[in-house]
């Protein structure tokens, strides 16, 4: 264990809260969240006539952590393409606000999806004698004026990526009629500007697939797992991520996290988001009680209670299960059709039917 895994020392002198705070800001990487990255990276670089990729998993699985990540990198390398034109946005991203009364608001998306075209990249923006801005917009406008002012800022500022949080909102419809709209709707967005969308959000965009053909060929799913207690190379990643957040709690005497694997395993739901929720909590107790380390008594204090544990555990296996039956279905279709049988020919009439006779001294 070297000095550099650890917190800076220094902090043990410093306020409760800053340490907190020190911890909460805390990202540990981990397998199943690098697999999604690189995978989510590679489409996006290269959509290959991919429109919509939904990107999804359970919830506290580490969905946003996972949009951020990929926006830094991607902004990252368009760096030497921003210093060339300062006007482009390879990649924004935003949260869908939920629908009020069961209704959802086209006016609210697209005055959002502007403001976060607008607040990318303030530091490389100019003044080139546009006065474009989003908050000149009347409220007032029109819905097909909005779109079109979302449209051109799209268009002409090649925003590439749109990545979309909480993007279940979108589609938390009456019926299958009202969703495939709201799908059509998107597609049309980024068939019209050339700006791929990235959903994020849970195990229901799942439903969105099936809705059409041309959603099927135009969409991905890219799955984020949470953690599984009957899988031995997710409990060794596991207790690793422990054992990294141990290392970074502020406090005297590093907690011994790992002993507990199975524990923290089982009531964070194997999701990381969860987890990291988790301890934090236990962090703020142990912090207000001025205790050296953390025990099994601040996690009890803290661990989800039994109706939201079995919710989430619900959920979680909800998804997979609807996971694994999407891509049993729309697995190869001559191996997942039954094979037919071969039809028998009629037999003519008046010809015997083929068998042995009977032989010998039977009657």
């Amino acid at each position: 264990m070297t000095q550099s895994l650890r917190f800076p020392q220094a902090l043990l002198d410093q306020s409760a809260a800053a340490r907190l705070h020190y911890f909460k800001n805390i990202t540990v990487p981990h397998r199943h969240l690098q697999a999604a990255l690189d995978q989510l990276l590679l489409n996006l670089r290269e959509p290959a006539d991919i429109s919509i990729f939904f990107i999804v998993g359970p919830s506290g699985v580490g969905k946003t952590t996972l949009r951020l990540r990929a926006e830094k990198i991607l902004l990252t390398e368009s760096l030497p393409e921003l210093r060339a034109n300062p006007a482009h946005i390879p990649v924004a991203g935003m949260e869908v606000a939920a629908s009020e009364q069961g209704k959802f608001s086209h006016r609210d998306y697209y005055m959002r999806v502007l403001d976060a075209v607008d607040e990318v990249l303030v530091a490389y923006k100019s003044n080139y004698g546009l006065h474009y801005s989003p908050d000149a917009i009347h409220p007032q406008r029109s819905l097909a004026a909005l779109r079109r002012s979302l449209e051109h800022v799209l268009r002409h500022r090649q925003v590439k990526t749109l990545m979309v949080d909480e993007a279940h909102h979108l589609v938390m419809m009456a019926g299958a009629r009202q969703m495939l709209q709201q799908m059509n709707w998107i597609k049309s967005m980024a068939n019209i500007t050339q700006t791929t969308h990235a959903l994020f959000g849970t195990y229901e965009l799942l439903n969105c697939c099936r809705l059409s053909g041309q959603l099927s060929r135009r969409s991905e799913d890219i799955h984020l797992p949470r953690y599984q207690k009957h899988s031995q190379a997710d409990v060794t990643e596991f207790i690793r991520v422990l054992q990294t957040f141990q290392r970074h709690l502020p406090l005297a005497t590093e907690p011994t996290l790992d002993q507990w694997c199975e524990y923290l395993l089982e009531y964070s739901v194997g999701c990381i988001g969860i987890l990291k929720t988790w301890l934090i909590r236990a962090l703020r107790t142990t912090l207000t009680e001025n205790a050296s380390t953390i025990t099994m008594k601040h996690l009890q204090q803290h661990q989800l209670s039994v109706a939201r544990f079995h919710q989430l555990q619900e959920e979680a296996e909800s998804g997979e299960q609807h996971l694994i039956n999407d891509r049993t279905d729309t697995g190869q279709l001559s191996a997942s059709q039954p094979s037919q049988k071969p039809s028998t020919p009629k037999r003519q009439v008046g010809k015997r039917n083929p068998k042995r006779d009977l032989v010998g001294g039977q009657s």
